[in-house]
């Protein structure tokens, strides 16, 4: 089998980790949801991330139970690999897609306002292409290129927006609302496990189970604290009321810190610069939903599937662009429920690993 995935050390990977869990923790949310119950999305993302490690752990378990490498071996033993891999592709996909869908609102409406949609994605389709064409070491090894850039970026964002900041803005506290700040805790769980879903995906590539746990634990950590941080600037910038209604509140956010020195400009570079990061972490997640599907069913390339779910992930990205009735309650159905169709699956695949083992054993 042709799946490119090449060899690549704990610091690529987790580079890759924590490039994609700011990608997801910050890009991929729907505002009017996330801040349907005020300005608490950094405590639950932090806690949704938590959750999110220990589901790593105790797959990572599964799979060194049964000898394997990465998550393809639990579904190559489940015997309902439809069952399985059709929620876990859909979960990736929909990740690749969400936070390229926020940055193509972003460019049509604030940077490029005379550009079309389909434009921009003409531009999109070939970075999806080639990356995940070059494989998944092209990939970790730009993510470790570009992750001083991004902590360079975001604390320079985020000390110039010290004199915006407003400690009152911080509502509500946790104890306040526990219920609420639980559900929105379990749908943070989509956002926060896919970078690792992703990595459980390649975990081939990685020198061992124990460095593709080490990878993850640490892109986590230090991807989610950026998140965070990142979350909590934009909660102390914005109130929630406004929060909820505003298009691409990080680009806002990068607006509202901008000087009238040329040296200081930072809004547009830095948004360029995340869209690429996003760019690459959505070819990662693409990258690793064509791996997982090509080991399920024995497909002799990856390049094929990776386009064809390139071409899907622009496609979508088109669809849920246009802004209307139908979108709006796709897009708040998929960020309410998306979480089960990452998270459900996995213990899944625990039960009948579980299952098999006893059964190999009762027979002996």
């Amino acid at each position: 089998m042709n799946t490119r995935l090449g060899a690549f050390g704990r610091q690529e990977s987790a580079s890759t980790v924590i490039l994609a869990t700011f990608s997801s923790g910050c890009f991929a949310f729907d505002n009017r949801v996330q801040f349907e119950h005020g300005n608490a999305s950094y405590w639950t993302y932090f806690f949704a991330m938590l959750l999110s490690l220990l589901l790593f752990e105790a797959t990572v378990s599964a799979i060194k139970r049964r000898g394997g490498r990465d998550l393809s071996t639990l579904i190559g033993a489940s015997g309902i690999k439809a069952v399985l891999v059709v929620p876990l592709l859909l979960a990736l996909l929909l990740g690749a897609v969400q936070p390229q869908a926020q940055f193509l609102l972003t460019v049509t409406q604030y940077v490029f306002v005379e550009a079309k949609q389909t434009s921009v994605c003409l531009y999109v389709l070939p970075c999806f292409l080639l990356l995940t064409a070059l494989g998944a070491e092209t990939i970790v090894r730009t993510s470790r290129l570009f992750l001083p850039m991004l902590c360079l970026s975001l604390f320079a964002a985020l000390a110039l927006a010290l004199p915006q900041y407003r400690a009152y803005r911080l509502f509500p506290m946790p104890i306040t609302a526990p219920l609420s700040l639980t559900l929105e805790c379990v749908q943070t769980l989509f956002r926060t496990f896919l970078p690792l879903l992703a990595l459980l995906c390649i975990g081939e590539g990685t020198q061992n189970l124990d460095a593709m746990r080490f990878s993850g634990r640490l892109g986590t950590l230090i991807g989610g604290g950026l998140t965070v941080l990142a979350l909590l600037g934009l909660s102390l910038t914005f109130s929630y009321a406004n929060l909820r209604d505003m298009p691409s509140p990080f680009y806002r956010l990068l607006v509202e810190v901008r000087t009238e020195n040329p040296t200081m400009r930072l809004d547009r570079a830095t948004l360029f610069l995340w869209m690429a990061i996003s760019l690459l972490s959505s070819s990662f997640y693409l990258y690793a939903a064509s791996v997982l599907l090509m080991k399920t069913f024995g497909v002799r390339d990856v390049r094929p599937v990776a386009f064809l779910l390139s071409a899907l992930a622009v496609t979508l990205m088109l669809v849920l662009y246009y802004d209307s009735e139908t979108t709006h309650a796709v897009l708040r159905a998929l960020y309410r429920f998306g979480w089960t169709l990452a998270v459900l699956p996995t213990p899944l695949l625990w039960i009948r690993t579980e299952r098999r083992k006893r059964s190999c054993v009762c027979a002996s």
